[in-house]
């Protein structure tokens, strides 16, 4: 049976360290489940379907993982796109993208820009069991930074090496956010350098 615990975790964008943390296991363990040595228990399998936001049969290699095609019911109009400005948005190819409604486009977390008038298929929710560049999670609103202490942040970079290094917890602050290393985001660059997730375990 083809496993496909490694593609879920990198495709979810963790280490096998942050794994690790998150669900209570040893290092050594999910390297075993990714090189399908060792198979998790019940137990520890639900929590990484939930965490990589996929199915128990996916992980199993029990069913293919569907390719979600956006209902039309669920694609914002075009000419509403404006009105959204600092809220995210889902793009089936590129994942979560923050609408600046000033200038006229959506960016996305690794750099890329779409103008407003040429953005289409966007939705205000991720389809089920969908993967992006983002955690399992919709990316917080900018005015909505100060209703917590500590968030999870993704700079929006092209260089992948350089989100992995700034990728993490940060504590909220009145107007910049900061982790445990002295990296700071200010609020002023939401949406064009970093985007922030609340996590849920």
């Amino acid at each position: 049976m083809a496993y496909r615990f490694r593609e879920a975790r990198e495709k979810a964008g963790l280490s096998t360290l942050e794994v690790a943390k998150r669900i209570g296991v040893s290092q050594p363990a999910v390297t075993n489940w990714d090189n399908g040595t060792k198979s998790p228990s019940i137990d520890t399998l639900c929590k990484l379907a939930d965490l990589y936001c996929v199915s128990t049969d996916y992980l199993l290699g029990r069913d293919e993982q569907v390719e979600s095609i956006p209902r039309k019911e669920d694609i914002i109009a075009t000419e509403t796109l404006r009105a959204l400005n600092g809220k995210p948005v889902w793009d089936e190819n590129k994942g979560w993208g923050i609408v600046n409604g000033i200038q006229d486009y959506v960016i996305f977390m690794d750099g890329s820009k779409i103008v407003l008038a040429e953005a289409m298929n966007l939705q205000a929710m991720a389809p089920a069991y969908s993967m992006g560049y983002s955690p399992a999670a919709k990316p917080i609103s900018r005015e909505d930074l100060n209703k917590f202490k500590s968030i999870w942040v993704k700079p929006i970079t092209s260089d992948s090496f350089l989100q992995d290094e700034l990728t993490g917890w940060y504590d909220v602050h009145d107007f910049y956010v900061q982790n445990q290393y002295g990296t700071r985001f200010l609020f002023d660059t939401y949406g064009t350098r970093w985007l922030a997730f609340e996590m849920e375990f």
